[in-house]
């Protein structure tokens, strides 16, 4: 049972897990670029060189180098968290996280653990254009040896970092930096989610509504705009690699309905990963054809007039649940510029 909480930022959240397990585990180094500022890595290792100076490693501009490095002292015992601030930026280091730390274990026989965790900022962000707001959720969710999670609070990012470094397998935590600025009440007291299991977030009986990450947020939003017009149930997916499969099979065999959330392109989406084994799947009856509310198969544009045309919105995905029951759209709504281009700053639930 939690003893109490408050409310912090998600950034913050993550900083205080770093803190409580690096105070608690001497093994645990942080690593990247700019970690050792006074507002290190977004603000989640702020502080943390001060109180850690040899365990906080600010390091060059060269990620296969350092993640190469990192992966190397896990092998050798410790528990090494690794930065990268961007998620273009990590896949300099790719043969590192997706042919070393990921099969490593693998190809000793299972005896031979590699305790490391890469945090990776990822998707959408104001002006940043093609080159900087990919969400490249498909590329990691598909590499065997990996455990990949996206955190879609402040309270399950500490819960699932405290999981991730407790791990002794290789772990990428996505971490949408379009949630920075979510605030949650978050137990002050260490606690843990599981790495490979979807959450609930809210039960229903008419339809099945599957997000992650700032996806969620949007879906979360839309719930609300449905109000009773529909029994919505809402998943937070949690996990890509591996997709807790069964937590939404039930789910669709109770609604027959599913709607996919992703804020990345059509393409070889988690939408369509989920969508595909539901429709393998015999005993499901579905009532409606599965329906995936996703970006376009292009780069994300720069321009905030093109990027209102991007991503989907909390009306987008209301009207999707609305059309699976024949029910009257919502009437056309022009978002504010707060809504459609800066993170939002709410406090959730």
């Amino acid at each position: 049972m939690f003893m109490s909480e408050r409310i912090i930022k998600y950034t913050e959240a993550i900083k205080e897990a770093t803190d409580q397990m690096m105070e608690i585990d001497p093994l645990i180094l942080v690593i990247g670029l700019g970690v050792s500022y006074k507002n290190g890595a977004d603000g989640t290792t702020a502080g943390l060189k001060t109180k850690y100076p040899e365990r906080v490693l600010d390091v060059p501009v060269s990620e296969a180098s350092i993640t190469g490095m990192a992966v190397g002292a896990a092998i050798n015992g410790l528990h090494p968290v690794v930065h990268h601030g961007r998620v273009e930026f990590s896949l300099l280091a790719a043969d590192q996280i997706f042919t070393q730390a990921a099969k490593w274990n693998y190809m000793f026989g299972g005896g031979s653990p590699v305790p490391i965790v890469f945090r990776i900022n990822i998707g959408r962000q104001w002006g940043n254009g093609p080159q900087h707001t990919q969400s490249l959720y498909s590329l990691f969710g598909s590499v065997p040896g990996l455990k990949v999670v996206i955190p879609s609070s402040p309270k399950m990012a500490k819960g699932l970092f405290v999981s991730a470094v407790r791990d002794k397998n290789p772990v990428v935590m996505l971490e949408s930096r379009w949630l920075f600025n979510l605030r949650q009440d978050v137990p002050v007291e260490i606690f843990s989610f599981p790495l490979d299991q979807a959450q609930v977030v809210r039960y229903g009986k008419d339809v099945t509504l599957v997000a992650y990450g700032d996806g969620l947020f949007s879906a979360r939003e839309a719930v609300t705009l449905v109000g009773k017009e529909v029994s919505v149930e809402l998943i937070d997916l949690v996990s890509i690699n591996r997709i807790d499969h069964q937590t939404i099979f039930k789910s669709v065999e109770k609604t027959g309905r599913l709607i996919c959330i992703d804020t990345t392109n059509e393409a070889f989406s988690i939408g369509s990963e989920i969508i595909a084994n539901v429709a393998k799947n015999q005993s499901i009856k579905l009532k409606n054809i599965p329906v995936a509310v996703v970006c376009p198969n292009t780069p994300c544009p720069t321009s905030t007039a093109l990027t209102e045309f991007f991503y989907p919105t909390k009306i987008d995905i209301t009207n999707k649940i609305l059309a699976l029951f024949n029910k009257k759209p919502l009437a056309k709504q022009k978002l504010s510029f707060e809504e459609f281009h800066l993170a939002p700053t709410a406090t959730i639930k």
